[in-house]
């Protein structure tokens, strides 16, 4: 990669820097393309699913009233039943503009499909009613459930044209309002319609009916609650919807809140139905149509706003293109310019390298600004001034070189004269040196047997005063053995001293028994000779071991004091050999420093023989320096100066 670069010239290695560059802004720029065209992709597909969605409601709201209709013409009310033929053609013809509206809006195929399939559910339950075929509740039950697919319908829709997924807040709102919300309040009025009109036919509403209307009743103020929720969220980030729609929302929340109200006094809570259908069924339509109509309008609004989203998103991504266009047009021209002004000036300072690598230093240099360039440029000037000042001062100076150059030469040739009798002179002092090793080396071989033989007198030495020790210690172990047969010899005296006494007092007692004592003083008699006898041997014994403990007490000493000038000896002899060791050790360093004064002196030796033999290279360097210095002169000779 290095040889590569190096290869190239300026002008490319700029140009591949232009490309690297610009593939670093396509990138971005390209990822920034992708996420906005599917931004505005998505944007403009939510813009074309609010109409199919309408149409859905539409169909939904016409369901929700052929319901109400088709319940109270089954229970009796032939005033309504003569509006539902136009309910049903109406509702035929939301079906048309559903499918129409998903067709344009280009839905999949499974959703025309359902759609379809809701139709032909339609167009039977339709025959049903129109043949009387069916009881109120059923009827009621069926449109219910063909109302519900149909809201089930809508949330396919809302997820396939990302209505559901609108990343906006304010527009979330509005689409769960206008599109969940509602529908869901929408179809427990309806439900509140159909069930109500068919019961106030009917004249009575039974307790389950009043439960079940109670209880769409309370489904429809909960809806109604979410619903302004949601509107409310949707006003608040938008003025815009809050402007449209504020006061619209709030009427309508009193309309709807109004009709409740009608329905829980005049049929969920009142004691005798005095309304009459006809009046209800047409009170709460037409706040369902309200409902629609301010869908409607909620649905237009978030149609406007999708679009003008789109086109914002489209105007925003143009208006990036066109200022990255111009930004890359103004790159590239400052770049070219940049480039040119690197270049050119580049040009120049080579043409003034190569004149003066042919020796012309004549050449004028022309500096332009003061940046990096410039001070190049600037550096060649003064490089060229410098070198025509230095090749004058070497033409003057090679002359003063080549006299110098001689003068050296002579001075080299006495060196070396002078190097070769040092180098004999050396010589002799290393073989003198030599000898004095080899004397030195014997000392040390004789100090070092001397130390040898004072080791082993040493051991022997210590050997004996072991001995002598141990003699000692056995002398002491008799004399304490001595002492303690001493000590049993007087316990025995002291015995036979005791039982003389106890003999005696039984002799006096054995007489004073007179006749019947005589064998037991004969007894004691004897006795006390036998203990007279006893004390008279242990006197004896322990005069002879008095005596031997006298003996062995004074060999005791004596042996101590042999001991004790033992172990002078062993110490004498031990200092003796340390001091032979000393000098042995002494001697091998005294021959190891003469060894390497020895070696030193050799060493200085060859190191005078190889100055000398460098002074007469140097003799022969000053020669060529000379020869190399008249080369100076003519190779200086050839550079052109400038006046």
């Amino acid at each position: 990669m290095s040889s590569f670069m190096h290869q190239l010239s300026l002008a490319r290695k700029f140009l591949l820097l232009g490309v690297v560059a610009l593939v670093m802004i396509n990138l971005p720029t390209l990822l920034y393309l992708k996420q906005s065209s599917g931004e505005i992709a998505t944007a403009q597909l939510e813009a074309r699913g609010a109409a199919p969605v309408m149409a859905l409601q539409q169909v939904i709201r016409m369901t929700q009233q052929h319901r109400g209709l088709s319940a109270s013409m089954l229970a009796g009310n032939e005033t309504l039943a003569a509006k539902r033929p136009q309910t049903a053609e109406a509702l035929a013809k939301a079906y048309a503009q559903l499918e129409a509206s998903l067709q344009t809006a280009g839905a999949s195929s499974s959703l025309q499909t359902a759609a379809a399939e809701r139709k032909r559910s339609f167009a039977g339950l339709e025959q049903a009613v129109a043949g009387r075929t069916l009881k109120p509740m059923e009827s009621s039950v069926q449109h219910t459930q063909l109302i519900e697919q149909l809201m089930a319908l809508g949330d396919g829709m809302l997820d396939e044209f990302a209505l559901s997924l609108e990343a906006k807040p304010e527009l979330y709102a509005l689409v769960m309002a206008s599109f969940v919300q509602a529908p869901g309040l929408t179809e427990r009025l309806g439900l509140l319609r159909a069930q109500g009109s068919m019961y106030l036919t009917a004249g009575s509403v039974p307790p389950e009916g009043k439960l079940a209307l109670h209880a769409l009743q309370l489904r429809a103020q909960e809806y109604l609650n979410t619903q302004f929720i949601e509107l409310g969220k949707a006003t608040k980030g938008s003025p815009e919807l809050k402007a449209a729609l504020g006061s619209k929302a709030e009427a309508l929340k009193a309309q709807v809140s109004k009709t409740l109200s009608l329905a829980k006094q005049e049929v969920i809570d009142a004691a005798e139905l005095k309304l009459a259908a006809p009046e209800y069924f047409q009170n709460v339509t037409d706040t369902i149509d309200a409902v629609y109509a301010f869908n409607a309008q909620a649905s237009d609004l978030l149609t406007q706003q999708l679009e003008q989203r789109a086109s914002g998103l489209q105007r925003t991504r143009l208006l990036i293109l066109l200022a990255l266009s111009l930004l890359m047009a103004a790159s590239v021209a400052l770049s070219v310019a940049i480039v040119r002004s690197i270049t050119l000036p580049i040009k120049e300072a080579v043409q003034v390298a190569r004149a003066a690598a042919v020796g012309d230093l004549s050449v004028v240099v022309t500096v332009r600004g003061s940046n990096e360039i410039g001070q190049l440029m600037q550096a060649l000037a003064d490089m060229n001034a410098q070198l025509s000042h230095i090749v004058g001062k070497v033409r003057q100076s090679a002359d003063s070189v080549a006299t110098a150059s001689h003068q050296i030469a002579q001075g080299n040739n006495d060196l070396s004269s002078r190097t070769e009798q040092e180098a004999s002179a050396l010589e002799q002092t290393a073989a003198a040196m030599e000898q004095l090793g080899a004397t030195v080396k014997q000392n040390a071989d004789n100090a070092k047997e001397a130390n040898q033989l004072a080791h082993d007198a040493s051991t022997v030495a210590v050997a004996g005063g072991s001995v002598v020790s141990q003699v000692v210690d056995t002398m002491r172990d008799i004399n304490n053995s001595s002492k303690q047969i001493a000590d049993i010899i007087g316990t025995i005296d002291s015995i036979a001293f005791q039982t003389n006494i106890l003999a005696l007092n039984a002799a006096v007692e054995a007489a004073r028994a007179g006749e019947q004592g005589r064998g037991f003083a004969v007894v004691a008699s004897e006795v006390r000779s036998l203990a007279q006898r006893s004390a008279q041997a242990a006197k004896e014994i322990k005069g002879l071991i008095s005596a031997s403990v006298e003996r062995v007490e004074q060999g005791t000493v004596l042996v101590d004091q042999a001991g004790s000038t033992m172990t002078e000896v062993v110490a004498s002899i031990k200092r003796v050999s340390e001091i032979v060791a000393a000098i042995s050790t002494a001697s091998a360093e005294q021959s190891t420093g003469v060894s390497q004064v020895g070696e030193a002196v050799s060493q200085m030796d060859r190191t005078t023989q190889q100055n000398a033999a460098l002074v007469e290279e140097s003799a022969a360097a000053a020669e060529s320096l000379q020869a190399q210095a008249q080369e100076l002169v003519g190779a200086a000779a050839v550079f052109k100066l400038t006046t």
